[in-house]
């Protein structure tokens, strides 16, 4: 599947080959259902990214896309999602194995929200240093795919990013009287302390876990209120918390200048479950993140520094609730998170992992003796 968020890296990425005389050809299959739900998926090919039609199987654990034997035999090299529900994945093992096709993971090592002892986790593993080359959303990444076996010399960590310049600049052209504005819609007040969570509205996202945690917060803290941006299977728990409780304010997926608006509107990021690329978004417009210590995190989780940039908690409602409500009742600590928070957006782009990408591909081609595409 192709993102929206995805799209500039891939055209960063196209004009930087294009200057060393290589092509890039993106291509991406359609959302299951479930994902449909979202909102967030590029549905139509545009420029460089091409969308195929897919077929989902067993409950969206096997995928074929079409036309990939076709975009495969167009390259001299593919990078394809480490997942092992994808078939093109098995037909490039094939190829590689007789020396027709070489191609590169891109991914997570492991999943993170899945059975680290199950069969499907333990053939990954085995997969995993079937490739060429190796790119690792993290520097945690490339250290367990190393601890697999994988050569160091032919991984590229990319420290996995977003589009936080683009973020910046619309965070930069809001000012207080949309903010004004933005507020009075919702019926928050000028001096009231505000939370947010914006991702996709799922199980591992622990949102039921929040919104409870939230009325507990809103118990210590009367002037709190809890911004919920996205969409899901979860929307309707959301709503039924947001029709009980009027603090609580869903807003449905917001882009671009309203999603800015929220963000510049807020004073923490509250995400207690799965944490993931939001973390760059929360960092760019200066919010701390507040998560729990699960097993089930991204590897975007390594950007997290407890007490500086954000705060991480046990699992507990009581306990997260609490970390909460403290930060609000000192502001000098909740400037000086945020302060961390701005900080640690100037570490990571999209410019720097476009970058990162395209000197791995050109490091492997340079390992065939300086053959481009």
């Amino acid at each position: 599947m192709l993102k929206q968020y995805r799209v500039p890296l891939f055209e960063k990425m196209e004009r930087l080959l294009a200057e060393q005389g290589h092509e890039l050809r993106v291509v991406s299959g359609s959302p299951p259902l479930n994902d449909q739900r979202k909102g967030d998926n590029i549905l139509e090919s545009k420029g460089c990214c091409i969308v195929e039609r897919s077929l989902w199987l067993f409950r969206d654990k096997l995928h074929f896309l079409n036309n990939a034997v076709k975009h495969i035999l167009w390259a001299d090299f593919v990078i394809t999602e480490q997942a092992n529900k994808h078939v093109h994945n098995y037909l490039l093992m094939g190829l590689r194995l007789f020396g027709i096709k070489r191609f590169a993971y891109w991914g997570h090592g492991q999943n993170r929200q899945g059975n680290p002892n199950s069969w499907r986790e333990r053939m990954k593993k085995r997969l995993s240093v079937q490739c060429d080359w190796w790119f690792a959303y993290t520097d945690g990444v490339a250290n367990y795919v190393a601890g697999l076996g994988y050569p160091k010399s032919k991984i590229t960590a990319l420290n996995n990013s977003v589009d936080t310049s683009a973020f910046k600049q619309l965070l930069a052209e809001i000012d207080e009287y949309e903010i004004a504005k933005f507020k009075s819609s919702l019926g928050i007040q000028a001096l009231d302390k505000v939370g947010m969570f914006c991702g996709s509205l799922y199980g591992e996202k622990k949102l039921e876990f929040l919104l409870r945690s939230s009325v507990l917060i809103r118990e210590s803290v009367p002037d709190f209120v809890l911004l919920i941006i996205g969409d899901g299977l979860d929307k309707p728990l959301v709503e039924k918390f947001a029709e009980n409780y009027p603090f609580i304010k869903y807003l449905g997926p917001l882009f671009g200048r309203e999603k800015a608006v929220a963000f510049k509107s807020s004073h923490l990021f509250l995400c207690p479950g799965l944490v993931g690329l939001a973390i760059l978004d929360a960092f760019v417009a200066s919010l701390p993140l507040l998560t729990c210590d699960i097993p089930n995190h991204s590897p975007e989780i390594e950007y997290l520094e407890n007490q500086v940039n954000g705060i991480m908690t046990r699992a507990s409602e009581d306990e997260y609730a609490g970390a909460v409500s403290e930060i609000f009742a000192n502001p000098k600590r909740l400037n000086a998170l945020r302060e961390g928070a701005d900080s640690s957006s100037t570490r990571f782009s999209i410019e720097n992992m476009a970058l990162n990408f395209v000197n791995g591909i050109c490091g492997y081609f340079n390992t065939l003796g300086g053959h481009s595409v």
